[in-house]
C-alpha cells in the first residue's frame, strides 16, 4: 500500500465519542499516549480551563479530536497536526497544518451543530483564526495540553469533560 498522498486520504472517520476520546475504561491520569484520531457528535461536554474561569457547558457539539505534532515548530495562528497511520506493511505518520486540515475536512464533518470543539493540545498557544466552512459556528480550542474526562455528576449521570490551560473561541478573520 502506498503512503497518503493528500489531506483526503486520511482515515478521518466518525467514532463513538468515548472511544475517540479514550474514555471506555476508567483512568486515574491521564493518558497522553493515545493517537487516536477522528470526530464525533456529543449533545453536551464540559471544557474546564484551569487557569481561567469556571468550566463551560457546550452543547450540540461537533468534537475533531487531533494530534498537535511532537515537537511542532512555533506558529502563532496555527498548530502542526501529526496523524499515526496503521497499515499491514507498516505504520507511519504524517503532518499537516490545522487551517489546511480544517479546510478539507470540516465541510465533510458538519451536520448543523452549535459548536465545535477542537480536543487537540496547543503547545504555542496558537491563536486560531475561524474556519471559512464551519460560517459562524464557535469553534473552541484550547491552550496547552488537552485531557479528557468522563465525570459522574451527584444523580449517577456521566457527562465528558476536556480540560486544559485555557479554552477560546476562534477569531473570525
Amino acid at each position: 500500500m502506498q503512503p497518503l498522498r493528500s489531506i483526503s486520504e486520511l482515515p478521518f472517520r466518525c467514532r463513538p465519542a468515548l472511544e475517540l476520546l479514550n474514555l471506555e475504561q476508567h483512568r486515574d491520569a491521564p493518558d497522553l499516549e493515545s493517537t487516536q484520531f477522528g470526530f464525533c457528535q456529543v449533545s453536551a461536554l464540559w471544557l474546564d480551563g484551569r487557569a481561567d474561569r469556571a468550566p463551560v457547558r457546550v452543547t450540540d457539539a461537533l468534537v475533531l479530536a487531533v494530534h498537535a505534532a511532537d515537537e511542532p515548530e512555533a506558529l502563532s495562528d496555527d498548530v502542526e497536526l501529526e496523524f499515526f497511520v496503521e497499515e499491514v506493511a507498516k505504520d507511519y505518520s504524517v503532518t499537516v497544518l490545522l487551517s489546511a486540515f480544517l479546510d478539507r475536512w470540516l465541510p465533510a464533518a458538519l451536520s448543523g451543530e452549535r459548536a465545535i470543539v477542537l480536543a487537540m493540545c496547543n503547545p504555542h498557544a496558537a491563536r486560531i483564526r475561524q474556519p471559512k466552512a464551519a460560517g459562524r459556528t464557535p469553534v473552541h480550542y484550547a491552550l496547552g495540553d488537552v485531557d479528557s474526562w468522563l465525570d459522574t455528576d451527584s444523580d449517577g449521570r456521566w457527562h465528558i469533560r476536556l480540560e486544559a490551560e485555557a479554552w477560546r473561541i476562534a477569531e473570525h478573520a
